[in-house]
């Protein structure tokens, strides 16, 4: 009886001492994550390195949407350097897709402290992502004349850039497509765990994800910009605050988070 008790305490000593090693181990626990934001919907996966420091991958989804607008018609006459406007007008449709995965860890610099404990973080990380963040399609009907349509070349403007208009068929359109950098580091701070202390947790966090200068193609040809061409033309509008916003991208989500063990 009395090697019994004894063994008893040795199992549960030796039970104790791993289950403190798990709590300060690195990998032990693995945490999952679902919530919404200025990137979407996103759910992810982490794990603990430390008290100090946590892996988190995850994947953002955000609806697509569209935006339709009047845009107007201009064309660089031969021999000039300054864009002309055709008083004609195109239909144009600009459509938005962002899904993205996601690569980082935080740090806790105050985790444990004896005069303040936090869960305080600060995020550090690379985003994935296509390349492509719009399209832009345009069409209206042939009132350019097309005698001139075959002598000069028509552009609608996307935010600083001229978008080439092509004559197809009678119809006149045009397609381009946004691009930034298809890797985008990115920089954060918040609140909260991503593999919590208990079974449920919530985080905050807001950041900035560097995109890089949004670019506009057509027929895989970077289009213009107006400082190129086309001086005289204002290059201060709302399609191009618009494309400067996707530059750095702001982040800010709300997660509700879990611990699987």
């Amino acid at each position: 009886m009395k090697k019994l008790i004894i063994s008893g305490l040795a199992m549960f000593m030796s039970l104790t001492s791993v289950m403190a090693q798990e709590e300060t181990g690195i990998g032990n626990h693995l945490g999952w994550g679902v919530g919404f934001g200025t990137e979407g919907f996103n759910a992810s996966i982490a794990t603990d390195l430390t008290q100090y420091a946590e892996l988190e991958f995850g994947v953002n989804y955000a609806p697509g949407f569209s935006r339709k607008s009047d845009g107007g018609v201009f064309y660089l006459p031969q021999g000039k350097d300054k864009y002309e406007y055709t008083k004609s007008s195109m239909d144009v449709k600009t459509s938005i897709n962002r899904a993205t995965l996601d690569f980082k860890g935080s740090v806790y610099p105050f985790a444990t402290n004896e005069n303040f404990t936090s869960d305080l973080f600060v995020s550090l990380g690379i985003s994935f992502a296509s390349k492509e963040i719009a399209t832009i399609k345009g069409s209206c009907q042939a009132n350019i004349p097309e005698d001139a349509a075959q002598n000069e070349q028509y552009y609608i403007r996307a935010g600083k850039f001229m978008l080439p208009i092509d004559h197809e068929g009678g119809k006149f359109v045009a397609n381009g497509s946004c691009q930034v950098n298809s890797v985008r580091p990115y920089v954060g701070l918040g609140y909260g765990r991503l593999v919590p202390k208990n079974n449920l947790g919530f985080r905050v966090e807001a950041g900035c994800q560097f995109s890089g200068s949004v670019k506009v193609y057509h027929n895989d040809v970077e289009a213009s910009l107006l400082s190129e061409k086309g001086r005289g033309l204002e290059d201060d509008s709302t399609p191009k605050k618009f494309m400067d916003f996707f530059s750095v991208y702001p982040v800010l989500k709300v997660s509700l988070r879990g611990k699987f063990f």
